[in-house]
């Protein structure tokens, strides 16, 4: 284990999943660590709120409360954060000191690595918001300070563990963000746009973006094993 997992640990779910869903990942970490592991809560409103810049920022000051309490309490004065799908995009700007929606949060001061699960990191259509976090704060961009890691899962549509949400929608949605439906990815978004440029790089085999899209994602178990392993490698 190296030492970004020997400090408290903050994760942010992706869009319109309850926090509940990450107990398994939340309770695996928490026995391999001597440390808090909190989950920031989002409702399905505030989730619903993301299209707009204040929706963005709700959750960017969730986020700000936790980090900063628990950074008091870090041994290293850091925390480590960890951002499924959307969740990630929203952490990548949390690090930023650029002012966003009349704040600057400059999290890079509390937070010296972040981990993203299956986030839509590149993408060649994507929303406004994701755009600004992409063209502002592209790749790795404060990895002077802060060391990335992204995950990225690969899904065989034709596999055991695919469901039949994953087999209808993974086409169109590769589509929307890679401009290519015939790509390899987690079941929604594709692989190579979950892989940020110049970050530590780790692709999971048969590995979901969530439970609606197959048995085994990134929060279930074995697989939270697999990609914490590797992180620390």
């Amino acid at each position: 284990m190296n030492k970004y997992f020997d400090q408290p640990i903050v994760i942010l779910g992706g869009f319109l999943i309850d926090g509940s869903a990450y107990k398994e990942m939340t309770e695996y970490i928490k026995s391999r660590i001597n440390n808090k592991v909190v989950i920031v809560p989002v409702n399905k409103i505030e989730w619903l709120s993301t299209n707009w810049s204040f929706g963005w920022k709700n959750i960017l000051d969730k986020v700000e409360k936790i980090v900063t309490e628990l950074s008091k309490e870090s041994s290293t004065n850091k925390v480590t954060l960890i951002g499924h799908s959307s969740g990630g995009m929203i952490l990548r700007l949390y690090l930023s000191d650029l002012l966003f929606s009349r704040k600057i949060y400059n999290g890079k001061d509390y937070a010296n690595c972040l981990i993203t699960l299956g986030s839509p990191n590149q993408a060649k259509r994507a929303t406004y918001l994701r755009n600004f976090v992409s063209s502002k704060l592209p790749g790795s961009f404060y990895s002077a300070d802060v060391s990335y890691i992204s995950v990225a899962g690969e899904l065989d549509l034709n596999g055991p563990i695919a469901t039949k949400t994953s087999v209808n929608l993974s086409k169109s949605s590769y589509r929307a963000l890679n401009g290519n439906g015939d790509v390899i990815g987690d079941g929604l978004v594709p692989r190579d746009s979950a892989l940020l440029i110049g970050s530590k790089q780790v692709v999971m085999k048969e590995t979901a973006h969530g439970k609606a899209f197959g048995k085994d994602w990134y929060g279930s178990k074995n697989k939270v094993e697999e990609w914490l392993n590797k992180s620390s490698e």
